[in-house]
């Protein structure tokens, strides 16, 4: 009798002892699904900031490649003394804006494969899942979808 209380209560301890782990465990969990929401949003704010500047410059640059084309038909009239200034500097701007858009474009491609890292797309599993369809064993032969 005492040796099967004894032996209940320590299946109770040891009961107990899993649970404080297993709780301890889910707040570990709860603590990297809070750390990880967090991380996504930070990501996804400067990937959209980024997309943002890129189509600024991008309009900026189609405004300076018109610039160049009016700069270029006045040349063909013998106007280009007067337009030298505007066109240098207009040539200057479209480097520098040139430059930003490959930095935004490279920006836009870090963020994109950190995007892709965090939701585990650049992982061997998704490349060999790529062409699962084909492979299904429920797949109706000669359907073409």
């Amino acid at each position: 009798m005492w040796f099967r209380i004894r032996r209940l209560r320590e299946e109770k301890a040891d009961l107990r002892a899993q649970l404080d782990r297993m709780r301890e465990r889910a707040e570990n969990a709860e603590a990297t699904v809070k750390t990880e929401r967090n991380a996504r949003g930070i990501v996804v704010r400067q990937f959209c900031e980024a997309d943002a500047a890129n189509k600024r410059l991008h309009g900026r640059n189609v405004h300076l490649t018109e610039q160049l084309e009016r700069a270029r038909e006045a040349a063909q009239d013998g106007a280009l003394d007067e337009m030298g200034a505007r066109l240098d500097r207009a040539l200057r701007a479209c480097a520098r804006y040139r430059a930003e858009v490959d930095g935004q474009a490279r920006l836009i491609r870090n963020q994109q494969q950190l995007l892709d890292t965090f939701y585990g797309l650049d992982t061997p599993a998704v490349a060999e899942g790529e062409h699962w369809q084909q492979r299904r064993h429920d797949k109706i032969s000669g359907a073409k979808l």
